[in-house]
């Protein structure tokens, strides 16, 4: 044993640091154009997305409104009148679907015949009209299949219907913590480990949801699935741009993005089959348990190892082996080690800022220490806030429309599924640079069309709001490939991390333009997406370029702009 290990030592080359460099790059590059490598990376990264599509989208089926709700009322809960005659006289004239009733001394009521109640109570009205109060003080909410909303189990109605919609806030709260702080990890210590804690987050976030008697925890569950998406989403998505190559990497990327809408299709069908919100709950947690395995057979980005210099790690991934080599010092490198322990000798410990600026935020300070990273990183801000606004937007606005939320979600998904296909064709001719931009100008021109139809013609009104949506979905899976390819590695999940901040900032942002500007004009939330995608799709010329066969590494090589986009 003692033998084999010696011999392994003597049979050890010395090399060069870039050499090293320039063979591992060269050995990712042959493994990224096709193979198990790439196939492995695919499937691992796109699985999770799926996940997302359930859970980001199960609030539709979880929290709906019950179809009908009344109130009722103790003092009449013996009698033998029917429910519809119960409503009749508690609710008489009243529209607040069960939330007020009627100040009528139930207990006599209680001791007359329906029709006798109801003569009494018509008259009565017209001598002194009862004064209106709240359900709760005569007896309390009923609702039409219960079972069927976590709103029926917390009594999040009337009066505590805000608390119902909290459920979406506390995810797209979780999603806008998750999206900076993911990225952050994920530049730090590596794609993997910032995967593997959103699997962590995802299943305990899951479970919370699913078995909770309390709404607190549900919150802090659905909060967790909203950090956990972006801990998944973006990690995944990195590895697939960094690793894979150009031929491959463009509609790998499309079918990534694609899988969220997958998700809601098999949302809307299990749900379906799955009436109780719990049991519905549980059967979407049970497939976040394959997140085990994801995070044990997915290896780390060989790319960003490189530039952590692990040369030996990736060596292993690539060539399957251990490595025989060994990095040769140089004269510089021994000299510098000299002087640094000088340094270190001399200086006191660095100050916490220090720390901070070399630790965690180093990645966050090189978005914006480069003039030309900075300005790149501004413009993306712009993009993924305009983008995530008027999806959103044009989402709740065609949810006003009576139509069952099942076929609602399908019809979603499947809008979104070819707009996802079309940038995959618009890529491979015309670069990255203007396809966003016509994609931009597409959606801006659809949103603002909505302005050219008379109010009353419902059906052109949804008919261009869709194509706006249209628009918008295949421009949101094209920004995420463009920016992710714009930035160095050193600093591109934070970048991409930070962006989704702002989109989140877009979709928190997407219901009060909907419920509050809305209500001084229909035609208003379309038209403020409208001008803001077109001036979005404006600045997309003064970025570069990007679909080349290289992705840079570090800051001070980040791409210039060009004098026109190459075709790929």
């Amino acid at each position: 044993m003692t033998n084999s290990k010696d011999n392994l030592e003597k049979t050890r080359e010395l090399i060069t640091e870039q050499s090293m460099k320039d063979l591992l790059t060269k050995q990712l590059e042959i493994v990224g154009s096709g193979g198990a490598f790439v196939w492995a990376i695919f499937f691992l990264c796109v699985t999770p997305n799926i996940l997302n599509g359930f859970h980001v989208s199960s609030y539709t089926l979880l929290g709906h409104l019950p179809d009908d709700q009344w109130c009722g009322i103790d003092a009449l809960q013996h009698t033998n009148w029917t429910l519809a005659e119960k409503r009749s006289i508690s609710e008489y004239e009243l529209e607040s679907g069960g939330c007020t009733i009627w100040d009528w001394d139930y207990e006599h009521l209680s001791r007359m015949s329906y029709s006798s109640a109801l003569n009494y109570t018509r008259r009565m009205a017209q001598i002194n009209k009862p004064s209106v109060v709240s359900c709760k003080t005569k007896g309390s909410y009923e609702y039409a299949e219960p079972e069927t909303t976590f709103v029926a189990d917390w009594e999040l109605t009337c009066e505590r219907s805000i608390q119902r919609t909290s459920a979406q806030v506390a995810l797209s709260l979780g999603k806008f913590c998750g999206s900076f702080s993911f990225g952050i990890l994920a530049d730090k210590f590596g794609r993997k480990t910032s995967f593997t804690l959103g699997a962590a987050f995802f299943i305990a976030g899951s479970i919370f949801c699913t078995f909770t008697p309390w709404y607190s925890v549900f919150l802090i569950g659905r909060f967790a699935l909203g950090s956990a998406s972006s801990g998944l989403f973006y990690p995944a998505f990195t590895m697939i741009v960094e690793n894979i190559c150009l031929k491959h990497r463009t509609w790998m990327s499309i079918a990534f993005s694609a899988s969220y809408p997958v998700g809601m299709i098999l949302l809307a069908i299990v749900g379906y089959q799955i009436q109780p919100w719990r049991y519905l709950q549980l059967a979407l947690t049970i497939p976040s348990l394959l997140l085990i395995l994801n995070c044990y057979l997915m290896n780390e980005s060989p790319r960003w190892l490189i530039t952590k210099q692990r040369y030996n790690r990736v060596y292993q991934i690539l060539f399957g082996q251990p490595s025989h080599y060994d990095i040769q010092p140089t004269i510089a490198t021994a000299t510098e080690t000299c002087s640094d322990k000088k340094t270190l000798e001399s200086a006191p410990d660095d100050s916490l800022v220090e720390k901070l600026k070399n630790g965690p935020l180093k990645s966050i300070i090189e978005l914006f220490a480069n003039p030309k990273v900075r300005r790149y990183i501004f413009t993306s801000y712009f993009m993924f806030c305009v983008t995530s606004l008027s999806y959103y937007v044009t989402a709740l606005n065609a949810a006003n429309f009576s139509v069952s939320r099942y076929l609602y979600i399908v019809a979603t998904g499947v809008v979104d599924i070819p707009s996802y296909v079309v940038p995959v064709i618009m890529l491979r001719y015309t670069g990255r640079r203007i396809t966003t931009m016509f994609l931009f100008m597409l959606t801006g021109v659809s949103l603002l069309l909505v302005l050219s139809v008379p109010s009353g013609s419902t059906t052109w009104i949804v008919s261009f709001a869709m194509l706006g949506r249209f628009g918008i979905s295949a421009t949101y899976s094209v920004v995420t490939l463009y920016t992710a390819e714009l930035y160095p590695t050193e600093i591109r999940n934070s970048a991409l991390g930070t962006c989704s901040t702002w989109a989140h900032v877009g979709s928190i942002s997407a219901p009060y333009v909907v419920d509050v500007l809305g209500a001084l004009g229909w035609y208003i939330p379309t038209t403020i997406c409208g001008f803001c995608v077109l001036v979005a799709g404006l600045l997309t010329l003064t970025l570069p370029e990007t679909g080349t066969d290289k992705l840079t590494d570090k800051v001070e090589d980040a791409p210039a702009i060009e004098s026109g986009p190459e075709k790929q």
